[in-house]
């Protein structure tokens, strides 16, 4: 589904999202989902004047505003993925919330986990935000640099065979899923891909990038496609997915979001 100011171009298993600007369109789309996102759709909608998108303001600013500018890219392009992927006609559904559950941080463990409904296939996701501080990286170079990070990132993780980043992430569904739309039978397809029932490693990842490279240099989609069938040849991975998102700034969402607070 197109968003007014965001141009998406589709390809192979690649997605590029260029946000041109942060339209009123747009604005309504963080407006509904900010919430779901934050503390999870289930808990959202059971409890909505405790998760009003007031009090979500005040619980995603109080982290936000305290962190360094490396922290906040993060924040607001795991944030920017969760609201695009959600938007998107791709038939994922999401299983994470964007919140920390233990303390006043970035989350732990795997950034998102989706489950294609039609198929039960999960898909791992790691968000790497950034841009060249020294702007001598171009936008494709410095895309594939976080589209690396994103990679190593996951398959650390996957590697790694912790059985309590499942048991989070089991916590997470709870959140995000209501009785009503399948959540045992996706608590138990996320469990038995855990390392304690699945002894075969190899998992389907979506490596996420979001840019802050001015979008008159422009991403090509191209460089993602030749990314993914690299990574795809390494074997690393069972299947993969490319997204990128290129977004002049990232303060801008966070000074709609300051704003929206003090609007509330």
């Amino acid at each position: 589904m197109p968003i007014e100011g965001v141009k998406q171009i589709d390809k192979f298993n690649c997605t590029l999202y260029i946000i041109e600007t942060l339209s009123e369109e747009f604005k309504q789309i963080i407006r509904g989902q900010l919430q779901g996102i934050w503390s999870g759709f289930a808990m959202a909608d059971s409890l909505p004047e405790f998760f009003s998108y007031t009090n979500t303001l005040e619980s995603f600013l109080e982290r936000y505003n305290t962190k360094s500018d490396n922290t906040k890219k993060g924040m607001i392009g795991e944030l920017l993925a969760h609201i695009l992927l959600n938007h998107s006609d791709n038939n994922l559904t999401s299983l994470s919330i964007l919140k920390n559950k233990e303390e006043k941080s970035i989350k732990k463990g795997f950034d998102i986990i989706y489950c294609e409904i039609d198929n039960d296939k999960l898909w791992y996701s790691e968000v790497k935000s950034g841009k060249s501080e020294t702007g001598r990286e171009d936008s494709n170079t410095y895309n594939e640099i976080l589209l690396k990070r994103a990679k190593k990132g996951i398959s650390e993780m996957i590697n790694e065979r912790r059985n309590s980043l499942w048991e989070s992430a089991l916590i997470d569904v709870d959140l995000m899923i209501k009785e009503g739309d399948g959540k045992l039978n996706l608590k138990k397809i996320l469990s038995k891909d855990s390392p304690v029932l699945k002894t075969e490693h190899k998992k389907n990842v979506i490596l996420i990038s979001s840019l802050y490279h001015n979008i008159c240099d422009c991403i090509n989609e191209n460089n993602q496609v030749v990314f993914h069938d690299n990574t795809k040849l390494e074997g690393v991975f069972n299947d993969i997915k490319v997204i990128s998102i290129q977004k002049n700034t990232f303060e801008a969402v966070g000074d709609f979001l300051s704003n929206e607070a003090l609007l509330s």
